[in-house]
């Protein structure tokens, strides 16, 4: 975690021992146990507890993916509905007449106007 080797430790211990004491040194050395535990605990439960929401958003970002192509999908097949009307009215105009599509009542007035 923080790199220390042996000699480091050996080290700390010795001038411990020489600050604190040699009757005191095996409680401290207890409670510095203890603290690196729990220490040890606490990021371990912030590791998973990360990636547990980092799971969770990528599942996220999955259904969002999905989504995306489930409404490209919807665009295409509407466009192929529309298509497939307009072929539909074309070959029912084709069918009934004159292949053009039946003129709109503006036309109707054009029409009247250039018989007057």
């Amino acid at each position: 975690m923080f790199d220390i080797g042996f000699w480091e430790i050996t080290l700390i211990a010795v001038v411990a021992l020489l600050v604190v004491g040699p009757q005191e040194f095996p409680a401290l050395v207890r409670n510095i146990g203890r603290l690196l535990g729990r220490v040890r605990r606490f990021v371990g439960s912030v590791k998973t507890e990360f990636e547990t929401e980092i799971n969770k958003a990528e599942e996220i970002k999955q259904r969002i993916a999905e989504e995306a192509r489930i409404a490209e999908a919807h665009k295409i097949l509407d466009e192929k509905r529309f298509a497939a009307v307009r072929a539909e009215e074309t070959a029912k105009a084709s069918v009934t007449g004159s292949g053009a599509p039946s003129p709109s009542p503006a036309d109707g007035n054009k029409n009247e106007a250039a018989k007057t």
